[in-house]
């Protein structure tokens, strides 16, 4: 198997959030380089890179403003714009469902794009869309990985790190809720842990961070997942205590670009080899696209990945910078889609057998 190539984050690194200008606050939001534009040597640079050059190009972004591929796809924007000289709006569905059919439906021509991530792939799965990732999309690059899900737990809880919590689930079966969603990314991390652990947790219908928060500050809920900012914040009021991150294969809680104390290190850090969770993003357009524009695309991201305030504001929000070749993101969302597919068994929740 080819040895997959990751990016490695840069540690301590600032968000550039100024060049940037995120207007993550509103519905949508568009952002073009007049200056660019008119210049023959932005001109020159945006030959061969597969983007339209003289049609404005919607990013689609499958959920609502502030989230993570909100952000991130952002970034990208910004850096599309200032490096090729390309004009791209930004476009948010509140509902990703609606947001994935559109790309879905667009002409293959580059215009229309979106940031996809496990979502696109869970809901197919689990008969929540119709839309198939497999067949549905084009698949131009697989970029950053999600970086790390913390694991919380109640202030009180009658153990301090996750060894303490397995060991408390085997000997009380059904016994721990654990807050998620009906069918999520969260529902098929859980999944995965419980499988290959070989514990078994009450799911509690808890879909959104701040109901899981909410929750474990409560104790009505026995562990649930949060972010790495909430989880500190709440750590601290003495609200919860985190037990652990989940991340994906092979990542250490150092690529987190600021320090974080022993109780934050990844399970696999922690003993547990096979408790990581692979959530990557991926560009992807309309299925039909043609290859040689695929192909100058994902060379072209390289670039833009590795742009210093691309790559900074990518790991400013707590994702992990990266760019593959179309070879390793093909690799790698069949590899992602082949374990969300395993879990999804499962769970009882795979129906597209």
């Amino acid at each position: 198997m080819k040895k997959i190539t990751r990016r490695s984050m840069l540690k301590g690194s600032a968000v550039a959030a100024a060049a940037l200008a995120l207007s993550a606050c509103g519905g949508s939001s568009s952002s073009s380089s007049s200056a660019s534009s008119a210049s023959a040597a932005a001109s020159a640079a945006a030959d061969g890179i597969g983007f339209p050059k003289n049609e404005t190009i919607t990013l689609a972004v499958p959920g609502k403003a502030g989230g993570g591929s909100d952000l991130a796809i952002r970034y990208y924007s910004e850096g599309l714009n200032r490096i090729y000289g390309l004009k791209t709006t930004v476009t948010n569905y509140d509902s990703n469902t609606v947001g994935h059919q559109t790309v879905a439906n667009a002409k293959p021509d580059g215009t229309t794009l979106t940031l996809a991530t496990s979502s696109l792939n869970i809901q197919y799965i689990t008969g929540n869309a119709t839309v198939n990732p497999m067949t549905d999309f084009t698949l131009i690059a697989c970029l950053q990985d999600n970086g790390f899900s913390t694991l919380a737990v109640p202030a009180n809880a009658p153990y301090d790190d996750f060894q303490g919590f397995v060991d408390y689930a085997k000997s009380h079966p059904n016994e721990l809720n654990a807050g998620m969603p009906a069918a999520g990314a969260n529902t098929f991390l859980f999944g995965k842990l419980c499988s290959v652990l070989g514990i078994e947790l009450n799911k509690v219908e808890c879909a959104s961070e701040s109901d899981r928060l909410t929750n474990l500050a409560g104790g009505f809920i026995d562990i649930g997942v949060v972010g790495l900012g909430n989880a500190q914040e709440y750590s601290k009021a003495g609200k919860l205590k985190v037990i652990g991150t989940v991340a994906g294969d092979g990542i250490t809680i150092d690529q987190y670009p600021a320090e974080l104390p022993e109780n934050y290190k990844t399970l696999q850090e922690q003993g547990f080899k096979d408790c990581y969770m692979l959530v990557y993003h991926y560009l992807m357009g309309p299925a039909g696209m043609d290859e040689t524009m695929i192909k100058q695309m994902n060379a072209a991201m390289e670039e833009v990945v590795n742009d210093p305030t691309v790559h900074d504001g990518i790991a400013g929000i707590g994702h992990i910078p990266g760019w593959h070749d179309l070879e390793e993101s093909e690799e790698l969302h069949q590899k992602e889609y082949d374990e969300l597919v395993n879990i999804a068994k499962n769970l009882g929740m795979y129906v597209q057998g």
